[in-house]
């Protein structure tokens, strides 16, 4: 059978692939293994380990691997998937692996292909996968067997711990009403069942399995348009998930993402809060590790999707008793933004950030009555064709207030020919909350920097209106900062000090 060599520095590559996961690179293998046979339409997903031989066994009966998902599956240069089409990525769960494994074994049947792989560590810079006949498919679907370096200890060594990790990062899949639902949405079978060596699984009803309270089902809607389906409770118990899991799920395509509070502070109830959101359309802004939103560059449509979820958590926690600060816009607020806009020209995160207004082409006559295209400062345009009307589909700018009219050129050149503008919203504005149990100086809360009047250091300052904007500017660059990290984003550790630098010079 021929071999064949990863040209690629792959020590680096899998390196890096391991540091995007805030959990154990075991648990990665099988989390990433399972999102594939997903994104297979699997009706059957297997998970076998032996501790004592180090060997894990992911099975499933999806489709299968065509001829160039296969050679994907081996490319170490190949692109990761397109955000949008699935939760898993060709082959990050087997090339993973190679950070704690020498050997995977791969085999694969669809309709119009069958083949396998043996691909193993021959040393430290040597890694090489055979072709082999795939012998333990008798139908379609793909086997992928992981051996382990004779040092690692996997966290599942036992049925109960393998289901509790499929549970932590696919818990709507455990759950028999919301497989009804991904049936009706053409996703996944409401028949898809989790086997754990050998022990089948069988999906419940959540909201009895962690004995839930106070529970409230909603379907989120954006312009009338329902794109989701969720419900919130109180456990009977703390942390119901994992020991450092609490709060609600959000999901998409059955895989948890994160668990969030919308920056709510419900108290000692928080740690016994559970619930779940799916929201299929979430799938366009996952970071690669799918444990995160990507939401720098779309963070209007992103909002469209997550603030219909935060409202009514908020309002949910109203109803069992707790009542959230509220946030306030002040003329301390425009202030501040007055001063973050003198800083946009040396600091241009700031204007990606906020939003403000920037530069762009539009079309002006001329001495010669030519229209050549010149930089001002202004707006954002767009250009529609004949007759406007108010804008009522997402987009990267906001809706239209009135309807617009393209100006056409008459024959003696009489009427210039330009686009039509609309100015579009900025970004996140400042708000403060007063909210003195939170140690958080600020953070971001809808469309909102939210700066913590209730801390104790903007107390200590508050009467001293120099000293009070120094600090909320301060903060204003702390939360830029969080959030740039949280986003995938190299952080630059830098950016407090360039920002306050920069307003110390105005």
């Amino acid at each position: 059978m021929p071999l064949h060599e990863s040209s690629v520095n792959f020590q680096n590559l899998i390196r890096d692939l391991a540091e995007m996961y805030p959990f154990d690179i075991a648990d990665v293998v099988v989390v990433e293994l399972v999102a594939n046979s997903l994104d297979a339409k699997a009706t059957k997903i297997s998970i076998e380990y032996s501790p004592q031989k180090k060997v894990l066994v992911v099975q499933d009966n999806g489709k299968g691997m065509s001829v160039s998902e296969f050679d994907e599956y081996h490319d170490f240069a190949a692109g990761l998937k397109t955000r949008g089409t699935g939760i898993g990525f060709a082959g990050l769960g087997a090339k993973v692996s190679f950070n704690i494994a020498d050997r995977v074994i791969t085999e694969t049947k669809s309709k119009s292909f069958s083949s396998g792989s043996n691909w193993s560590l021959q040393s430290k810079k040597k890694l090489l996968w055979e072709d082999i006949k795939p012998i333990n498919l008798e139908q379609q679907g793909t086997r992928v067997e992981v051996h382990f370096k004779p040092d690692v200890i996997a966290s599942y060594g036992s049925t109960e711990t393998i289901i509790k990790l499929l549970q932590r990062h696919f818990m709507p899949l455990f759950d028999s009403k919301l497989l009804e639902l991904y049936e009706r949405l053409n996703l996944y079978s409401r028949n898809i069942r989790f086997i754990a060596n050998s022990q089948v699984v069988q999906p419940g009803r959540l909201t009895e399995s962690f004995n839930l309270t106070g529970i409230r089902e909603f379907f989120p809607e954006r312009k009338d348009k329902l794109f989701g389906y969720g419900y919130f409770g109180v456990s009977e118990s703390e942390y119901p998930v994992a020991s450092d899991v609490c709060g609600v799920m959000l999901c998409t395509y059955g895989k948890v993402i994160k668990a969030d509070l919308f920056n709510q502070f419900p108290g000692s109830v928080g740690t016994k809060i559970f619930g779940i959101v799916e929201v299929p359309e979430f799938v366009k802004y996952l970071t690669t590790s799918k444990t995160d939103f990507i939401k720098r560059k779309n963070f209007r449509e992103f909002e469209r999707l997550y603030d219909p979820i935060r409202k009514e958590f908020k309002d949910w926690l109203t109803t069992i008793g707790i009542e959230s600060p509220e946030i306030s816009s002040t003329d301390e607020s425009l202030e501040l933004e007055k001063e973050i806009k003198k800083l946009v020209e040396d600091v241009p995160e700031l204007s990606e950030f906020f939003g403000f207004w920037h530069r762009k082409n539009i079309l002006k006559k001329d001495y010669k009555g030519d229209i050549p295209s010149i930089e001002k400062e202004g707006i954002s345009s767009t250009f529609p064709i004949g007759e406007g009307k108010k804008a009522d589909g997402q987009g990267i700018y906001d809706e239209g207030d009135i309807a617009g009219k393209t100006n056409v050129e008459d024959k003696e050149g009489n009427t210039n020919a330009s686009p039509i503008s609309r100015k579009a919203r900025g970004g996140p504005k400042i708000a403060f909350i007063d909210a003195p149990d939170r140690i958080d100086l600020g953070w971001i809360e809808g469309n909102n920097i939210v700066i913590n009047s209730g801390h104790p250091s903007y107390i200590k300052v508050s009467s001293n209106p120099k000293t009070r904007k120094i600090h909320s500017l301060f903060t204003i660059a702390d939360v830029i900062q969080r959030y740039k990290g949280a986003e995938g984003i190299n952080p630059d550790l830098m950016f407090i000090d360039r920002m306050m630098s920069v307003w110390g010079q105005k």
